[in-house]
């Protein structure tokens, strides 16, 4: 059988999976609607944010953190976070501690993962944590380890252990939907704004390694992979990035950065192959650190769906970004500046159900991402 005549098999098994999924959790979660929880009263003097992955969604939860930090500042506050992100929020001023995830969330994790991470949480004394993942399981840590107020995210119910639930319904970016778990604690959003904060060292490094012609242009051209998760279709091709990456030499007199982490050397050099002017290609070169002091120094971030780009507009650069087949109006760049090129329909199904014809990125032409580029580099 080949992979078009499993897919509608794949298909319904997801389906059934979900409804037996979301009938569970609202049994589960029965106990717990009887009981009621008043919103941090008196104010928490531990709190933990619980995000194990990945790194676009860690950077989208910036907003959260400041918002938190801003409202109990005399508070403790910690993230939990897995291995795979934790770069992304070791320098970030508002936390205090990062607790290690392990395996838990990002990938495939056993009964013991699970349960020593319970007890790292545990050990923590936490007086309130914010949940941002949709999974049960993942809900289910704080309750576990005796956590007394736990807001976050209800999909589908399954946030049936958490004392405050935040309905997922609809389309709605995913940092205001984090920002909604403070929200529903009474707490006021203002100044939202991914933030990512590169070491001294790391500027340093890049300043040394780029070019000086302005505009400077990054260019990202990977993407679709986090831990237990492999979406190709998330790519735009290699040549459109090729060919929009020699017309930014070409007419706007400036220079090109390649981009990627380790595994992604074989799509930036099918880019810098197809290019008749040399770029700079440090796939594969830079820690998230130091790709965060390279996209600093950028005027403009060109790529995919990835988290490269939610870290470029974290350190104040616009980006453009091509989407397909998921939605920007729920994953899109959190800056005005930015934008965000789509050819989908007016909803979608969850991300791991979709199909490249629901919203194909290449779809996407290169006039349009051109013609973006000089709109965002105020060359138009």
């Amino acid at each position: 059988m080949g992979d078009e005549d499993s897919r509608p098999l794949l298909e319904g098994a997801m389906a059934v999976r979900d409804v037996f999924v979301g009938l569970s959790c609202r049994l589960l979660g029965l106990p717990f609607r009887l009981r009621s929880s008043p919103p941090f009263s008196p104010p928490p003097r531990a709190i933990l944010i619980l995000k194990p992955c990945c790194v676009g969604d860690i950077l989208l939860s910036t907003p959260l953190v400041a918002t938190i930090r801003r409202a109990y500042p005399q508070a403790r506050l910690d993230y939990a976070v897995g291995p795979w992100s934790r770069p992304i929020l070791e320098t970030n001023p508002h936390l205090d501690n990062l607790v290690d995830c392990g395996r838990v969330g990002s990938g495939r994790y056993g009964w013991s993962d699970y349960w020593a991470l319970v007890q790292r949480l545990r050990a923590g004394e936490y007086e309130a944590c914010f949940v941002l993942e949709r999974s049960p399981l993942i809900s289910l840590l704080p309750y576990l380890a005796g956590i007394p107020h736990r807001v976050g995210l209800d999909s589908d119910g399954r946030g049936f252990s958490l004392t405050i639930r935040v309905p997922v319904k609809g389309i709605k970016h995913e940092a205001e939907l984090y920002l909604d778990t403070a929200r529903a604690v009474g707490i006021a959003v203002e100044r939202a704004a991914l933030e990512f904060y590169p070491r001294p060292q790391e500027q340093e490094r890049a300043q040394a390694l780029l070019d000086k012609a302005h505009p400077l242009v990054a260019i990202h051209p990977a993407g679709g992979r986090n831990p237990g998760m492999y979406l190709p279709v998330k790519r735009w091709p290699p040549e459109r990035f090729a060919a929009v990456a020699d017309r930014v030499i070409e007419n706007l007199g400036g220079s090109v950065v390649l981009l990627g982490g380790p595994g992604d050397e074989g799509v930036a050099g099918a880019v810098n192959e197809r290019m008749t002017n040399e770029p700079l290609d440090l796939t594969g070169r830079l820690t998230w650190g130091e790709t965060g002091a390279v996209l600093e120094k950028c005027d403009l971030c060109l790529g995919n769906d990835t988290g490269a780009l939610h870290l470029a507009v974290a350190v104040g650069t616009p980006v453009v970004a091509i989407f397909g087949p998921s939605d920007p109006r729920i994953y899109g760049p959190y800056d005005k500046r930015s934008v965000a090129l789509w050819k989908g329909p007016e909803s979608l199904p969850p991300l791991r159900q979709v199909k490249p014809e629901d919203a194909s990125i290449e779809a996407v032409t290169m006039e349009e991402v051109y013609q973006s580029v000089l709109k965002v580099l105020g060359r138009e």
